[in-house]
Parts: C-alpha cells; sequence; structure tokens
C-alpha cells in the first residue's frame, strides 16, 4: 500500500512542473529563454535548478533583442507532503542591466547593472479537475540588491515581495504530449530605503503596492525520449516600481526546457 502511494505521489508532481516565468526587464518587449533541470532526490525531495538570459526593447520599440536584460540562476529544493501540498526553500542570484530613462536609452555610465541574491519560500497547492492540472502558489521573496562588484548597497538596498500565481494545465491531446498551460500572478511589495531617502521621505519603509499582474499563456510539448518538456509562450506584464504610480504594459516572448532527472532516476523512487 505504501509503495502505491508513493508511486501516486510522483506522477502527481511531473506533470504539475511549473515554466520557468519569465521577469520584469524594462523594454516595451522582451524575450526570455531558460532551461531547467529537475532531479529527482527521494520519493518526496526535488531538486530544482534553473538559468534563465533576458534581452529586451526600448521603451519606445519593439526591438525584443536589442538590449541586455537579465541573467537568472536559481535553485530550488521542494518537498512534498502530500498529494495536494508542497513547500520549497530557495535562493537565487539576479544581475539585471539598466540603462538611462530618456533617449538613446544607452547603459548607465555608473551602476550599469545590478546584483541582487534573493532567499524565497514558496508553498504549492496541487489539485485536479478531470484532465484539468491546477497549481496554486504563495511565495515570499527577500530581495538584496549590491552595485557592480559589491563595492556597496543599491539605492535600494532591499525589497520584500508577496506573490501569488494559479497555474492551470489542460490536455489536448490523447497521450497528453502537448498541453495548453494559463499562468495568472500577481505581485506586491514594499521597500526599505536607505539612509538619505528614509531622511527625506521621513520614514523608513516605502508604501505597500500592488506592483505587478503577470498573465501568461503556454503550449508545451512532452518529450518523453529526452525526459524533457518544451514550453512556448507569451506574456503580458502590467507592472511598476514601488516608487512609481503608473504602470506600464510589457509583451514577453518565452521559451524554456525542463529536463527530468538528467543525473540518473532516484534510487528510492
Amino acid at each position: 500500500m505504501k509503495c502505491v502511494m508513493l508511486v501516486a505521489l510522483v506522477v502527481f508532481c511531473r506533470p504539475l512542473t511549473a515554466q520557468i516565468g519569465a521577469e520584469a526587464q524594462g523594454g516595451r518587449m522582451t524575450t526570455w529563454l531558460a532551461l531547467g533541470l529537475d532531479q529527482r532526490l527521494s520519493e518526496r525531495w526535488v531538486s530544482v535548478t534553473d538559468i534563465g538570459y533576458g534581452r529586451h526593447s526600448d521603451p519606445d520599440n519593439l526591438q525584443f533583442l536589442k538590449r541586455k536584460g537579465l541573467f537568472v540562476l536559481t535553485q530550488d529544493f521542494i518537498y512534498r507532503i502530500n498529494a495536494h501540498w508542497r513547500v520549497a526553500t530557495s535562493f537565487g542570484y539576479w544581475r539585471r542591466n539598466y540603462y538611462d530613462e530618456l533617449p538613446p536609452y544607452d547603459a548607465r555610465t555608473n551602476d550599469s547593472y545590478r546584483n541582487e541574491l534573493r532567499p524565497f519560500q514558496r508553498l504549492y497547492y496541487d489539485h485536479r479537475m478531470g484532465n484539468v492540472l491546477v497549481t496554486h502558489t504563495f511565495r515570499a521573496d527577500y530581495r538584496f540588491y549590491w552595485t557592480p562588484g559589491y563595492t556597496e548597497r543599491w539605492p535600494t538596498p532591499f525589497e520584500f515581495r508577496a506573490r501569488y500565481m494559479v497555474n492551470v494545465k489542460i490536455p489536448f491531446t490523447r497521450d497528453k504530449l502537448n498541453w495548453v498551460i494559463f499562468n495568472d500572478e500577481v505581485l506586491s511589495a514594499i521597500d526599505k530605503y536607505n539612509a538619505s531617502d528614509a531622511t527625506v521621505q521621513g520614514k523608513n519603509w516605502s508604501d505597500y503596492k500592488l506592483t505587478e499582474n503577470r498573465f501568461s499563456v503556454y503550449y508545451r510539448r512532452r518529450m518523453e525520449h529526452l525526459r524533457a518538456d518544451l514550453d512556448v509562450g507569451l506574456m503580458h506584464q502590467y507592472w511598476r516600481e514601488v516608487k512609481q504610480v503608473d504602470f506600464t504594459n510589457s509583451f514577453n516572448i518565452m521559451i524554456d526546457m525542463i529536463v527530468y532527472d538528467p543525473f540518473g532516476k532516484s534510487k528510492k523512487e
């Protein structure tokens, strides 16, 4: 009986693997390429390593490969509690290039990019509605920022961000090798001011705000001979920085590949 339950957990977990979601980069049109390595460590533990790279246009054109945008490396360790609940502890590095806010939008002479170290946690709830797979994800980000070379803290040294995402996966062929996937994620954040900004503002923290909505549609092709999934999608981002009042619209072309058990299956599976 125990073996049957563990096999059910493994089968349930694999199709619910998420896409490697694109990040806000700036620009009107962006592109995002990512590779994921999902390694099962035991019946309940999975290691997920994601590497992503993005480029983007200027705010006034659609040249989505024009500017260097973002490099991301993240590591997650996910624990399945039961058939519905999972938890994850995670850590990541983000390197984001910055450009002048006015034409011709050249790279900044100083602070041309920002380093970010981010521990974060996730709580997942998985369930089915017939053949439709649904995952609700609650996430908390702790974002620590530095200037190039880590010589000093970024003008905004820290941000806390809370996120909620619903992910719906629908197979549209009987062999379940082809899927359409919908994501919608809402993000909110609060910034900690540096000493000089805190003096000007008369407080240490910004107002807590809704900062972003990310809606995505993906096509997923399961490649069982490679033990991999290929995702191609488009994201609409409606976003702003915490310090901003107005929202900006961006569109993101996304391609990612997720490889399962690249180092061999767990002997305990």
